[in-house]
């Protein structure tokens, strides 16, 4: 038997998956928004969504928000800053970025939005695609 400890399960389609993509919720700010439109249509396409599984997608997109809105203010104003008291230290949205980006990457695993994730899954883009590669069989 093959060690599996820390994987996560592969998503596979579901029963009773969502069939039509959702609209984001009206209290995202417009970046998670856009994140949103961007993945929920692939999301629906695979059909590995429940309604159960929408908070995921949720602190998914809010992840990846975060971390636009932490890029954005170090670029604003600078990756180190002067505090209260004349040190020069690392912007506080560095802090931000780093848990923004870890849990950005745990939900996406979780979602089967990484090229590891889908390849455990099984998830192929276009299954007939490439059929003359010297490397398949």
């Amino acid at each position: 038997m093959k060690h599996t400890a820390g994987r996560k399960a592969a998503p596979q389609p579901i029963a009773d998956a969502i069939r039509t993509v959702p609209q984001p919720p009206k209290t995202m700010s417009p970046e998670a928004k856009a994140e949103w439109r961007r993945v929920i249509g692939v999301l629906v396409e695979r059909r590995v969504l429940s309604a159960a599984d929408m908070h995921a997608v949720e602190r998914f997109v809010e992840a990846a928000a975060d971390i636009k809105d932490a890029r954005a203010a170090i670029a604003k104003d600078g990756a180190y800053l002067e505090n209260r008291l004349g040190e020069i230290k690392r912007h506080p949205a560095f802090a931000t970025l780093r848990e923004a980006t870890a849990e950005s990457r745990r939900w996406a695993a979780e979602l089967g939005l990484t090229p590891s994730s889908r390849s455990r899954a099984g998830v192929h883009e276009d299954p007939d695609e490439d059929d003359d590669s010297p490397l398949s069989m």
